[in-house]
């Protein structure tokens, strides 16, 4: 099976990228600079100590990421096996891409933290686009969907979701979810890097079982409460915030009640939506 990736820059994408390239035939892979960072976002509104804290918040995570996945984080190259593209900001949805995609004719299009995805692609790829949402959806769908059940103090719903790509944000039928192990030493970058692993494994699953048959993905239901989470939404005082909850025994608490709260979040298995059905037949 024949497959592209659209990703980002940054180590976890990159990690991402070459391990994925490691378990099959991954013929082209775009780069896209999302032209996205949050650590430069309204810190001019910040106090001293919340400009501290925001600012080591995110040196945090690179130094975590490095920590989980620097080892095999180098940007891929043609000698590596796939075509590659350097996506620009805004270009995601371009002729360019849609043409680079179709040169190369994948039977199935990854998606890992780019923007959104829209019309043309949508169009083009429709029933085989694959997206690795780091959030557990219907629940927290859109972006920074590990942090903000952080800052609700609902790491219940902490994850990854193999879904397929629809038109909307994070909503389309779901192949797996996945959930990190949370320990009580944790903080949110260790966390998070755990949650990316977790996804990763959920992904490789997914994947390979499509390569003998057909996966039925289970359509995302309604649910009460659920969050979308969008760019405009994110301020820096809000990590600042969940600081503060972390100091006040925030992971602790919940590692100390995960067996009761965790048990009430429905998450799809892999199992769930492979149906007994004759294998793919692909042209």
């Amino acid at each position: 099976m024949k497959i592209a990736l659209l990703t980002s820059v940054d180590i976890r994408h990159r990690y991402v990228a070459r391990e994925l390239v490691k378990h099959f035939d991954v013929v082209a892979v775009g780069y896209e600079q999302t032209g996205y960072h949050p650590i430069d976002t309204r810190l001019n509104e910040l106090t001293a100590a919340e400009l501290e804290t925001a600012l080591s918040h995110f040196t945090e995570r690179t130094h975590q990421e490095e920590n989980y996945f620097g080892h095999d984080a180098d940007f891929l190259t043609p000698s590596d096996g796939p075509s590659i593209c350097q996506i620009e900001p805004g270009c995601l949805n371009s002729e360019s891409t849609l043409t680079f995609l179709d040169s190369h004719e994948p039977e199935v299009v990854v998606v890992y933290g780019t923007n959104l995805i829209k019309s043309a692609l949508l169009k083009r790829w429709s029933g085989k686009l694959i997206n690795m949402h780091l959030g557990l959806s219907p629940y927290y769908r859109g972006t920074a969907t590990n942090f903000y059940p952080l800052l609700n103090d609902e790491l219940a719903f902490i994850g990854a979701t193999i879904h397929s790509i629809d038109a909307g944000i994070d909503s389309g039928a779901i192949f797996a979810h996945a959930r990190p192990s949370i320990v009580a030493e944790d903080m949110p970058h260790t966390i998070g890097c755990k949650a990316i692993q977790a996804g990763l494994d959920a992904l490789v699953h997914v994947l390979t079982q499509m390569t003998s048959r057909v996966i039925v993905p289970v359509p995302q239901w309604e649910q009460p409460g659920a969050r979308l989470y969008l760019r405009k939404d994110y301020h820096p005082r809000q990590v600042a915030k969940l600081y503060k909850l972390i100091d006040d025994g925030l992971i602790s608490r919940y590692v100390a009640r995960e067996a009761e709260v965790a048990t009430r979040v429905r998450l799809v298995t892999l199992s769930e939506s492979t149906p007994i059905v004759e294998p793919a037949t692909r042209s």
